[in-house]
């Protein structure tokens, strides 16, 4: 079968490993995709690890650089359908993305963004010079959001169409097998040890629950970030949760999926996710989840399908904990919801065909809104 539209990606793979990274690395690894469209790419990473992403440095700067020069090189020689670019909402991702957008635009070619992070609307406002340059960063592009929930978040300076396309994971796991008699309830972290995504808030909404007399425990999975593990240590330590909690360290491949076999209940009081694809990890195992209401997450657990905060305190957190803790069936009805939803939803292979549709060009109409007045 004869390939279809031209696309050059610019874009952010492993290392490091997050969730932008991960599903970029879906799409370069694509078999739809790459058989279906004429694909070229380019890495857009700059950072070495996880420690490394917000941080500045000649050698950043080197490497943006000789990435802008890869780029103009493509532009200047070659036509495409799509130039594609996952673009980053502040700081000096924003930047370098931009640069990459303004080449784009240079070569008068046309552009799709794919919005994997919110913050555009709060960057955007903190200035009218800022709003100017976001406004041109974003104008004549087409724009891809993770949510309905997030078109809002550039409804104040860009105008054109937007396509809504939550993300996906490979589907390992077909059988809903969750086991909700655990005495005491296995609850579960795994995600970057990361205070914005909420691992001291966990310990402190456990040592709530440890003081109402409830029994469970908890098991911390995961890369250090900015909480490495013998803060972590010392943090639990003060709230006298060493029985409890259990730090289990990284996990990747078939471990990781172990750990989503054994848990009863899974946590990611975040701030700083925007979809949460280790979301759609637990859900495939049916595993209820309890996330906080932030970006596209309420259309990920909306509806049944997870608990969702209602703030992010201790207080909250442990009282979502409790109503599910003390709750068998209600567990049981939202491992059975959530994982029916993820099959028909947030599988990789109805990701890449949604997606493979717009860059040809034929988006889902009931998919697409279309922001008119900025």
């Amino acid at each position: 079968m004869a390939r279809s539209g031209k696309i050059l990606f610019i874009m952010q793979l492993p290392p490091p490993v997050h969730g932008v990274s991960v599903m970029n690395k879906l799409i370069h690894e694509s078999k739809l995709i790459n058989s279906e469209l004429r694909c070229e790419y380019v890495n857009l990473a700059t950072a070495r690890d996880i420690h490394d992403l917000q941080k500045h440095g000649w050698r950043k700067y080197f490497r943006t650089l000789a990435i802008a020069f890869k780029v103009f090189a493509k532009l200047a020689t070659r036509r495409y359908d799509y130039v594609y670019i996952t673009i980053f909402p502040w700081g000096f991702g924003f930047i370098k993305d931009s640069v990459m957008v303004l080449l784009t635009r240079l070569f008068r070619q046309k552009l799709l963004l794919h919005l994997h992070t919110y913050g555009f609307k709060r960057e955007s406002g903190k200035s009218a010079l800022r709003k100017w340059y976001y406004r041109f960063v974003f104008k004549k592009a087409e724009v891809i959001c993770l949510s309905d929930l997030l078109v809002e978040d550039v409804e104040t300076f860009y105008k054109g169409p937007v396509y809504i396309l939550p993300n996906g994971i490979p589907q390992v796991n077909f059988e809903n097998t969750y086991v909700a008699d655990q005495q005491p309830l296995q609850l579960l972290y795994l995600s970057n040890l990361i205070k914005g995504k909420g691992i001291l808030l966990i310990m402190d909404a456990l040592a709530l629950l440890k003081q109402k007399g409830h029994a469970f425990h908890l098991r911390v999975v995961g890369s250090e970030g900015d909480v490495s593990y013998a803060m972590l240590k010392n943090y639990i330590q003060e709230k006298g949760l060493q029985a409890e909690v259990k730090l289990v360290g990284p996990k990747f491949g078939a471990e990781k999926f172990e750990e989503f076999k054994k848990a009863g209940l899974f946590l990611l009081p975040s701030n700083y996710d925007t979809f949460g694809l280790v979301l759609l990890e637990a859900m495939q195992y049916g595993v209820p989840c309890i996330a906080s209401n932030m970006g596209g997450i309420p259309d990920v657990l909306g509806e049944g399908r997870g608990l969702i905060l209602s703030a992010l305190t201790p207080e909250a957190l442990s009282t979502a904990i409790e109503q599910l803790l003390t709750d068998k069936d209600r567990r049981l009805l939202i491992s059975k919801v959530g994982f029916e939803y993820f099959k028909g939803n947030f599988t990789v292979e109805v990701f890449e065909k949604r997606l493979c549709n717009i860059l040809k060009g034929q988006p889902d109409k009931t998919n697409t809104r279309l922001i008119k007045n900025p």
